[in-house]
């Protein structure tokens, strides 16, 4: 996701995944810290799929007996400690977030500082 981003020139991507929260949600997550948007907003942009995501999902676990819908829940749902349980694999496996950038990410000074450029107003 991040070498679309990053090679392309329009920055007219569009990246999704089966219920666009989890590797859609880390990716926009990822993205965004590697922007520097604040830690409180990269948070609350990850818990807006709760509200988008609430009548499909209501509709989901409604279909089901309510056994099978309290188990499911948790898998419909985005949570802090999902989106931080990834942010401390980050910083265990690789140390730091701007480690995380150049090893996992692909990211160098150059390649952040040209996204920075392209993708942040003002």
């Amino acid at each position: 996701m991040f070498c679309g981003v990053a090679d392309d020139d329009a920055r007219a991507v569009v990246f999704h995944c089966t219920a666009g929260k989890d590797r859609t949600g880390w990716a926009n997550a990822a993205l965004l810290t590697a922007l520097g948007v604040p830690r409180s907003t990269v948070m609350a942009d990850y818990l807006a799929s709760n509200d988008y995501r609430a009548q499909a999902n209501a509709a989901a676990l409604a279909s089901m007996p309510a056994e099978q819908a309290a188990v499911y829940k948790p898998l419909l749902d985005v949570r802090p400690e999902y989106l931080n349980s990834g942010f401390q694999e980050v910083s265990e496996k690789s140390g730091s977030f701007g480690a995380y950038e150049k090893q996992a990410l692909g990211l160098d000074g150059e390649g952040l500082r040209k996204l920075k450029r392209d993708l942040l107003a003002g």
